[in-house]
């Protein structure tokens, strides 16, 4: 989830085309037609004509297909993006993520800026880094080609002067980035920003999901925890200009070790 996958490219004009042409907003006297379009772009996307990993058309073929506004057509999207169904990215599209909409909550952090506040005192201690093929699951995670080659890294992430475990991470780097291997765990720096420092990259895109899991016996035993300890998971994506990521985590915090707040600012009509 090597620059973009197959899966990953941006639809062409011709392309967008062919898949719009498959389906139209219903006219619903009773419905906003942001909604309709909504509605007739989920429909699209259930149906396999824009299938998970791809970008939707843009939004001025959009416009055009379905002869509404730019504003309409984004309340579209935004209605899709709430649903889980797909994401906007900066500069690359809005790409489809899931085949149905996500019934659960989803909050969004605004600001890059804001993302880490336990970062500053962590470290890392590695227990495994080594290469891999993405199987099945892990390309599904990665967004990318089955068997497509990453440097795979385990480790415990410490805290304090005492270095106590707090969490445990999986990580995954794109291979056009696996140099930084030689600094994991010596240099005082997160992995992202291991790869900001080393390939003079920006990343400009970090995408979020919260999980809860019982605790395996093994990483149990490496945090000091009994196992099926209530655990909360973030995995995290890292982007630059590319719409397959530079660095995805998966960290396990035992319950009682991690506290995730933020602040949202409420926008009030001037």
């Amino acid at each position: 989830m090597i620059r973009s996958a197959p899966s990953e490219a941006a639809v062409s004009a011709h392309e967008a085309g062919t898949m719009l042409g498959a389906g139209t907003a219903a006219e619903d006297s009773r419905a906003p037609r942001y909604k309709a379009i909504y509605e007739d772009l989920a429909r699209g996307i259930r149906a396999g004509r824009y299938p998970v990993m791809t970008l939707l058309p843009t939004e001025h073929e959009l416009c055009a297909h379905y002869d509404a506004s730019r504003h309409t057509v984004r309340e579209a999207i935004r209605l899709l993006t709430e649903a889980g169904m797909v994401s906007r990215r900066p500069g690359v599209g809005t790409r489809v993520e899931a085949a149905k909409s996500d019934t659960r909550h989803t909050q969004r952090i605004s600001q890059f800026s804001e993302l880490f506040q336990y970062i500053k005192n962590a470290s890392l201690r590695v227990h495994d880094a080594r290469m891999i093929k993405a199987n099945a699951r892990q390309a599904t995670a990665l967004g990318c080609t089955l068997r497509h080659e990453w440097l795979y890294v385990r480790a415990i992430k410490l805290l304090g002067a005492k270095a106590a475990p707090v969490a445990f991470s999986e990580a995954y780097i794109h291979p056009d980035y696996t140099a930084i291997e030689a600094d994991i765990g010596r240099v005082h720096l997160p992995l992202s920003g291991l790869i900001e420092t080393r390939y003079s990259q920006r990343i400009r895109e970090v995408a979020q999901e919260f999980s809860a899991t019982p605790i395996g016996k093994e990483v149990a035993g490496l945090l000091k925890v009994a196992p099926k300890t209530a655990g909360l998971v973030i995995t995290r994506r890292y982007y630059g200009e590319h719409s397959t990521p530079m660095l995805v985590t998966i960290t396990t915090f035992p319950h009682t070790k991690m506290k995730y707040s933020m602040s949202l600012k409420v926008d009030l009509p001037e």
